[in-house]
């Protein structure tokens, strides 16, 4: 049989054994929730089912309900729902724009952070910048880069002629480094290395003091600890400090030389 929801005329089919005295049925369009069977006060259409034809469609709307499941439907107060709720159809357009939305935002946001990662940085708390922080060996200086090297001999009036190699070492970790090593090696023709020497970065002299200086005058301004200190700690990412070695008697037949970062620290936890 059928039943007609009082309130938006949505039409139901419903066996003959569900319509008791007291039934109630609750209106899955709508949640109308009214009696099944005629009283004094409402008046319920039930009419015989017939076979809904294509003109019939255009009159009104008729849901069936689950016939495996009848009991299941009843509530505690004897009513029970009529049919599967509607169900809205989901657009792909919002889900599309808040996809490009999210991929547009991280496209500026690893752009800024790998133009300005300083910027990017300054604008986290202390605790995430430590967090999001990878944290390199103690000495790897797989990533510390040589840059601007240059080479020349020059007369000292002390010494005689002396041999200067300087250049730059480039920060390219993401934390920073400090105390900074470099090693310099003169080779012969053969490529065998005859003179070698350690320097730390962050410490230099002019071309007026390589030329009037004594061997213990340049040493001392080399390693001048309190120029490395303000230099070569705490180097920044992209950051570089500047170094300079000096052979102050150099082996004859020097044919090349090469330099090589040997040591970079992390700073001390705070």
């Amino acid at each position: 049989m059928h039943i007609t929801c009082p309130n938006c005329s949505t039409k139901f089919s419903l066996p003959d054994e569900m319509f008791k005295d007291g039934a109630q049925a609750r209106c899955t369009v709508c949640d109308e929730v009214f009696p099944l069977i005629q009283t004094s006060d409402e008046d319920v259409a039930v009419e015989l089912q017939k076979e809904i034809s294509l003109s019939d469609q255009a009159e009104a709307k008729e849901t069936s309900a689950p016939e495996e499941s009848y009991d299941a439907l009843i509530g505690d107060e004897g009513t029970f729902g009529l049919g599967d709720k509607p169900k809205k159809k989901k657009s792909g357009n919002g889900c599309l724009i808040f996809f490009l939305t999210l991929l547009l935002l991280g496209g500026a946001a690893a752009g800024a952070w790998y133009l300005a990662p300083e910027l990017v940085r300054s604008f986290l708390p202390k605790e995430e910048v430590a967090k999001e922080a990878p944290v390199s060996a103690v000495n790897d200086v797989s990533r510390i880069s040589l840059k601007n090297i240059s080479q020349y001999y020059i007369t000292n009036e002390k010494i005689g002629q002396i041999f200067v190699i300087e250049g730059d070492a480039e920060n390219r970790f993401g934390v920073p480094k400090e105390l900074i090593k470099v090693e310099a090696t003169l080779y012969d023709a053969n490529n065998a290395a005859i003179a070698s020497k350690k320097q730390l970065a962050g410490s230099s002299v002019s071309l007026f003091q390589l030329q009037v200086l004594a061997v213990e005058e340049l040493a001392d301004a080399l390693n001048n600890k309190v120029e490395i200190l303000t230099n070569n700690t705490n180097v920044m990412p992209a950051r570089s400090v500047h170094f300079m070695v000096v052979f102050y008697d150099p082996p004859k037949g020097v044919a090349e030389f090469g330099v090589k970062v040997i040591e970079a620290q992390n700073p001390p936890v705070q």
